[in-house]
């Protein structure tokens, strides 16, 4: 995961009354779950060298619905590396059914911001089961992320991804924080928007969800912050979350002014 060591004065930019907190329900953690996938990042030798996760995100492409991958760069910049590297993707569809994507290269990465640590990755047509599925069983259809919005500052957040316990094996975690606060002035950030949440993710949850209470995903996790004083001693962790309207305007973008390139990507 990505760090950053800073001291920070915060300027809070989000609506600042506190709002009423709602209880989780199971099934809200379930669909929530089912749209966070996971990255492994291969060599050309098949080693994994990198793991993370990303949510999926849908888009109408000449009327048909085609999937695609928000996560942070970093989880990706492996694959820059060198060549032969390629991402495989572990996603689920709506019946919790896991299925892979291999062989996923960097022609695949539609859009980037280093700076912002966002990328967007289309997810080709081509996938397999992870395990043998019954004769009769009918896909539904992958799970995707279907609402966004922006937090109020105090609001709980729910922080979810991946721990990673080999390359072949991951688990799910869940963290509760609140929003702490909306900054453009993060150092590393080039000014944009990013939210602060006060619960530090685990390493592997890069790329994962932040979402409320009711289900409406608010940002992708990003990096932690150690606040510090002149001395530079650790005190409270932070998670630093990008903006889902960031990626959805991306791949607005892409759909719009890229459709030819991503029709020929998507088909690969």
């Amino acid at each position: 995961m990505k760090k950053v060591l800073i001291l920070i004065t915060f300027v809070i930019i989000l609506p600042s009354g506190l709002i009423a907190q709602q209880q989780i329900s199971p099934e809200t953690i379930r669909i929530t779950q089912r749209s966070v996938c996971a990255i492994k990042i291969v060599d050309k030798g098949g080693e994994v060298i990198s793991m993370g996760c990303g949510v999926v995100l849908a888009s109408k492409v000449k009327q048909k619905n085609e999937f695609f991958v928000a996560t942070a760069f970093h989880v990706l910049s492996e694959l820059f590396s060198a060549e032969g590297t390629t991402v495989s993707v572990i996603i689920f569809d709506k019946n919790g059914q896991a299925f892979r994507m291999d062989s996923i290269t960097k022609k695949h990465m539609m859009w980037a911001n280093s700076s912002m640590d966002a990328a967007l990755l289309a997810l080709p047509r081509k996938f397999i089961p992870v395990s043998k599925l019954p004769d009769s069983y009918k896909f539904p259809g992958f799970t995707n992320l279907q609402l966004i919005g922006e937090p109020d500052w105090g609001q709980d957040i729910y922080l979810f991804g991946y721990r990673w316990i080999d390359e072949n094996t991951f688990i799910d975690v869940l963290k509760k924080g609140i929003l702490s606060v909306g900054t453009t002035n993060l150092p590393g950030y080039e000014g944009n928007l990013v939210y602060l949440i006060d619960n530090m993710a685990n390493k592997g949850m890069s790329g994962g969800l932040a979402f409320s209470a009711d289900g409406v995903g608010i940002g992708i996790i990003s990096s932690y912050v150690y606040e510090s004083d002149n001395s530079l001693q650790n005190s409270d962790d932070l998670t630093v979350c990008l903006p889902l309207t960031l990626f959805f305007k991306a791949l607005g973008n892409i759909v719009i002014m890229e459709e030819e390139k991503l029709l020929n990507v998507l088909s690969q």
